[in-house]
């Protein structure tokens, strides 16, 4: 953690980022994985320093705005952190940890069951018992000044690669309920605007459940990890595609008890996997006839390509353009 400390916010609040990193700047994935796990845990941290230090006069400073702001993002920020374990050293305050630890079943319940209420009653004793025995495991055991690291007699901390999985799963898990609510307002307006569902579909939805995989791979993309945002690009996509049908297909299945599913292709989704293949193989040429590197120029490619393909989609949407239906 020591390399990192030019630029890591610390838990004083303050920041010791001396200039900011160019966009042709060559960090490690751990480096970048720091820096945004650091702003996003500093926020809580920095509240409670200036309330202990300065008490409420730094709110009296702020313009009306940023108090408005302030005030709506505390319930946001308190809840983050009380279902998101902070394990970095800097970072790691042990009320926090233990706070989190406690509250960590209960918000996995309400991710699985959709409500705590309305989860089973023996979901609702488990989740109970498991916030209550984890919270107190933590407030006997971890340590008072770092995270516990439990490396069981090797170099290799597995305790605190566990809790940082646990909490990259917590944080996932966060993201798809702001995306779920996000598209629910959005599918609410396209009612009440008497918008083709479609079309909404085809782009605000669309482009609200991307906005995550595009703010990282981008941010990626600007600290000098082009390959690591470039296999993200694809990787997420065919996970999604692949492992979202074939488990979709495996529970439809056993669940019908049927063999045989007739399958209708949209002409928007036969599109869109041309468009997709067309730029696979574009990457590729670019990559081959450019010393496997590709140029900058080659970025107006792919939004040429998205382009053309949201206004096909509208166009075969507008026309009711159909395609057979694919079967045995």
């Amino acid at each position: 953690m020591d390399d990192m400390a030019d630029y890591l916010p610390l838990v004083d609040g303050t920041e010791k980022l001396q200039e900011p990193l160019s966009d042709k700047a060559m960090i490690s994935p751990k480096e970048f994985f720091f820096q945004f796990y650091h702003k996003s845990h500093e926020s809580i941290h920095a509240l409670v320093h200036k309330v202990r230090h300065e008490g409420w006069a730094f709110f009296r400073d702020e313009t009306t705005f940023n108090k408005v702001v302030f005030i709506l993002e505390i319930p946001f920020t308190v809840a983050r952190t009380l279902t998101i374990p902070a394990v970095d050293g800097e970072m790691y305050f042990k009320p926090f940890f233990v706070a989190s630890c406690t509250g960590l079943p209960v918000w996995v319940l309400f991710n699985v069951a959709g409500s705590v209420t309305g989860a089973p009653w023996p979901a609702q004793a488990a989740a109970a018992v498991a916030s209550v025995a984890l919270g107190a495991a933590m407030l006997v055991c971890a340590p008072r000044d770092r995270p516990p690291l439990l490396k069981f007699g090797t170099k290799f901390p597995f305790g605190l690669a566990v809790i940082c999985l646990v909490s990259f799963i917590l944080a996932a898990l966060w993201i798809s309920l702001v995306a779920t609510e996000l598209v629910s307002i959005i599918t609410f307006m396209g009612s009440i605007t008497a918008i083709d569902p479609s079309i909404l579909g085809l782009t605000v939805i669309a482009w609200g459940n991307s906005i995550g995989d595009y703010s990282s791979n981008l941010a990626m993309a600007k600290r000098g990890l082009g390959n690591v945002s470039m296999t993200a690009s694809f990787a997420g996509p065919v996970f999604n595609i692949l492992i979202g049908l074939g488990f979709g297909f495996l529970f439809y299945f056993n669940l019908s008890g049927t063999s045989v599913k007739p399958v209708e292709i949209s002409p928007v989704t036969a599109l869109a996997l041309v468009c997709i293949a067309f730029n696979g193989i574009c990457v590729i040429f670019a990559g081959v006839f450019n010393n496997f590197h590709v140029p900058r120029r080659y970025g107006w490619v792919p939004i040429a390509v998205y382009a053309l393909y949201i206004a096909g989609s509208a166009v075969l949407i507008a026309t009711g353009a159909t395609l057979p239906v694919l079967h045995n």
